[in-house]
């Protein structure tokens, strides 16, 4: 065991092999516990990491937001002489649809250089990652200036109402403590979008989640008799309205700034383009210039040869940071323009950003520059919803940064079938996480 030492006392001695061979271990064996949600039943991974923890010494602090439904918490103290760095992670995963996988999703296969299985991505991978950064810092003595603080929660995949809102209810102070925080985003890419150089997104922002359903009501009847009245042809009447939407683009300095940062550094040779021309080629990067709506349900009838008296459809909408969540549904009811149509929310949450010029992000740039040649740090906004908006509320400058450096095939599996997750990027993300949070906390 190495002699005890501060977090500034220079790179440690650390056999790389070895850490990724813990890291592959325990993230295969992570992924053999379902926590698909719904329904979630995340004790189980609490307990996983919560005995791993306890094993290196480390104190684990439990709470249950409603029977299974765990979280975990557990702190590496440090000197105090600056606010605490948090890692954040979730424990939950989405549901699979089996027969699309050519593997068992949840036996964490290692297969053609990856880890195979649901939430390798999304995000078991990152959150062992987390986890190995805190028991390297036990195992190797280092007392940083900033307590560690590792929070493993449940629920993420559905609004975080029995993990990260619920803590923020029922555990504040443990949201209060840190200044800066870590958690999931992009993943680092070896081509992003067509990129000639690896690009590693640090997000300070993320798009709001506002979930919402369409009620239509009408006439029931006999399917012999059409009439005007028809809660379907209602439905689908005010979806067509949605779908034609047209939906001004906008373009967040954050996403302007990852693309003038990426033209700078020539990362597409000698093609300059613009935001526009980039959300041309690459949808996922258009997402980010609007607010989306994607139908991802439609419910109504019980008998071939009847009218239904009502029909139901959801709606995926994702704002822009900064956007209102009422003036967006008030639009989106002159769209419709049908008073029969209800409209309810099922979750909506909006999220402040964080500082991008930072103590913390001036660390992942230059750690990054050294360890992985002629990468770029970008400032992209994340267009899922996560965890880090409960923090940024509560004024924590939180970042969501996957160091995992991968080819941007594989970063695209994130909720679909077959994710996996490289063991080489891995080996990337777990070295440079780990000089991040030492030098930061130095």
């Amino acid at each position: 065991m190495p002699n005890r030492s501060t977090a500034g006392a220079g790179p440690p001695d650390v056999d790389w092999d070895e850490v990724l061979a813990e890291v592959v271990s325990t993230l295969r064996e992570y992924l053999r516990i379902d926590t698909s949600n719904p329904p979630g039943e995340e004790e189980r991974a609490a307990r996983f990491l919560g005995e791993i923890l306890e094993r290196d010494g480390f104190a684990v602090e439990y709470v249950e937001a409603a029977p299974g439904r765990m979280s975990l918490r557990t702190v590496l103290r440090g000197s105090g002489d600056a606010a605490p760095l948090m890692l954040l992670n979730h424990s939950d995963v989405v549901p699979v649809q089996r027969e699309f996988w050519d593997v068992d999703p949840f036996a964490g296969i290692e297969k053609d250089g990856c880890i195979w299985g649901r939430g390798a991505l999304d995000m078991k991978g990152m959150g062992v990652l987390e986890l190995v950064v805190m028991l390297l810092f036990k195992r190797l003595g280092i007392v940083p200036r900033r307590d560690l603080i590792f929070l493993s929660v449940a629920d993420e995949e559905t609004g975080s109402s029995q993990g990260m809102e619920w803590l923020d209810q029922h555990r504040p102070e443990w949201l209060r403590e840190p200044e800066y925080a870590l958690n999931e985003s992009d993943v680092a890419s070896l081509n992003f979008l067509g990129a000639q150089q690896p690009v590693f997104p640090c997000a300070p922002s993320e798009k709001g989640p506002l979930w919402v359903t369409l009620h239509a009501r009408g006439r029931p009847g006999h399917g012999s008799v059409p009439h005007d009245d028809n809660a379907v042809d209602r439905l689908v009447r005010a979806l067509g309205a949605i779908q034609s939407w047209d939906r001004a683009t906008s373009i967040d300095p954050m996403v302007q700034r990852t693309v003038d940062d990426l033209q700078r550094g020539r990362a597409w040779g000698d093609w300059r383009p613009d935001a526009e021309e980039l959300s041309a080629r690459h949808p996922s990067f258009g997402a980010l210039l609007r607010d989306t709506i994607s139908c991802t349900g439609l419910g109504g009838g019980f008998k071939h040869n009847v009218i239904p008296a009502d029909a139901r459809a959801t709606l995926d909408c994702r704002l822009l940071p900064g956007q209102s969540h009422d003036a967006f549904l008030a639009e989106m009811r002159e769209v419709i323009d049908d008073d029969r149509i209800e409209i309810s929310t099922e979750l909506r949450s909006e999220s402040g950003a964080s500082d991008f010029d930072t103590e913390l992000v001036d660390v992942i740039r230059d750690v990054v520059g050294e360890q992985v040649e002629g990468a770029i740090v970008v400032p992209l906004p994340s267009r899922g919803f996560t965890d880090s908006r409960v923090l940024r509320r509560r004024g924590v400058q939180a970042y969501g940064f996957v160091p995992a450096l991968m080819d941007a095939s594989l970063a695209a599996g994130v909720h679909g079938h077959n994710e996996r997750i490289p063991v080489e990027g891995l080996r990337t993300g777990v070295q440079i996480l780990f000089e991040v949070v030492r030098r930061f906390t130095a």
